[in-house]
């Protein structure tokens, strides 16, 4: 290789060792920064979560509707509230769900998945609204808290809870 050619691979490689250091420290970061613990009450997030949604069609469960609907004891976790339709034909859910241990997040995950899956087969072929807001439910997964929405309005929802963290 002669010298120029040199000259031109130097830099390159330069450039390359730098992006590739840049990329490894974003996804350290994204790794982690996505399992972050809120020290933030579950009272206060499911206050906010609450008074930014809809709560019309919907109805408060108690610990046995949690788990017939979820599969998910209360009592494992620091704090679960969950809002369920009040009519069969009602759809809108929203569950907050506040884990005791970070390592709970695919359990309720699992669950969350399942209780949509459950809902899409009800409604599919017939509820075509009731479909369409499924698919355009949200999970979202912040470190030691996990919401799940239903509704027709699942921004400002979602928006709440990510600013009650």
């Amino acid at each position: 290789m002669n010298s120029a050619m040199k000259q031109g691979v130097l830099p390159l490689m330069q450039i390359g060792k730098w992006l590739s250091a840049i990329l490894i420290i974003v996804l350290i970061a994204r790794q982690f920064g996505g399992n972050r613990i809120s020290p933030v009450a579950f009272s206060s997030v499911s206050s906010a979560v609450t008074s930014a949604a809809d709560l019309t069609g919907m109805q408060e469960a108690d610990n046995q509707m949690i788990k017939r609907l979820y599969g998910l004891n209360p009592d494992s976790y620091d704090g679960i509230m969950l809002y369920y339709p009040s009519s069969s034909m009602g759809c809108e859910e929203i569950l907050v769900v506040k884990l005791a241990d970070i390592n709970q997040q695919d359990a309720v995950s699992a669950a969350i998945e399942s209780r949509w899956n459950t809902q899409r087969s009800n409604f599919d072929g017939y509820g075509t609204y009731q479909y369409g807001m499924l698919g355009d439910s949200v999970t979202d997964v912040k470190g030691n808290y996990i919401l799940y929405v239903v509704a027709a309005d699942t921004d400002s929802v979602r928006r709440a809870f990510e600013e009650a963290l």
